[in-house]
């Protein structure tokens, strides 16, 4: 059964089409049978300092791009809420570590697996807020959180994510534009463990998730009510 929704197709395919209409940053990642797509980025964007704020975990399935469309693929999204009661019902069992970083630098590995040097505190987020499946958002999932400092190329600082666990997506189909027939999409188990940086540190430019600036204060001036932090590593 084809569960995508018409707007995601347009969203990142692969890191040869890479595109998004936001700012997130998206990956096509390995599993046992093809491969899985993580995208990931702030929920709010742009993402202010002092105001609360969310990871977005989305999570396809990605076997290979439409043939007519290549910005569209053979793919669904991996739907905890709408497999409920099937034979093999997708599941995601991910943690998420909020990082603050002395700049915006990338990860490496094959596929940005290895952690970015500069990690100066962590704290697994999923713990206090566990990843939820967002209401009416299928394959779209959320940890909040409230960042406390500003990130930011000028000043120093950045914010980054390391999402790791399992995901599994049971079987499913989908139709491309041109098709005759749907195409089968085997199901699949992926181990994830990525590593995701704000601004010039992501892992597939130019595509990427904004960092956290100080919110404009209006009518009244910073001194009235709120005060900017400076970067974390300063203190």
């Amino acid at each position: 059964m084809n569960y995508k929704l018409i707007a995601a197709g347009a969203l990142l395919g692969s890191t040869a089409i890479l595109g998004s209409a936001f700012a997130h940053e998206s990956r096509v990642l390995p599993a046992d049978k093809n491969s899985v797509r993580l995208t990931v980025g702030f929920h709010v964007e742009p993402a202010f300092e002092d105001s609360f704020n969310a990871i977005d975990v989305i999570l396809y399935t990605y076997d290979k791009a439409c043939p007519l469309d290549k910005t569209d693929f053979y793919g669904n999204v991996i739907d905890t809420g709408g497999t409920k009661g099937n034979a093999d019902p997708d599941t995601v069992n991910l943690k998420v570590d909020a990082l603050y970083l002395n700049s915006q630098t990338p990860p490496t590995g094959p596929n940005g697996n290895i952690a970015p040097p500069g990690i100066i505190k962590s704290l697994t987020i999923t713990n206090y807020s566990p990843l939820t499946e967002a209401y009416g958002d299928a394959g779209t999932y959320n940890s909040w959180l409230r960042p406390t400092h500003p990130g930011n190329t000028a000043k120093g600082g950045a914010y980054g994510f390391h999402v790791y666990g399992t995901v599994h997506a049971g079987p499913s189909s989908y139709k491309c534009e041109g098709d005759s027939a749907e195409t089968p999409i085997a199901a699949r188990t992926a181990k994830i463990d990525a590593y995701y940086v704000c601004g010039n540190g992501s892992f597939t430019p130019p595509h990427s998730f904004g960092c956290i600036s100080a919110i404009q204060p209006f009518p009244g001036l910073n001194t009235d009510s709120y005060t900017p932090n400076t970067s974390y590593y300063t203190h």
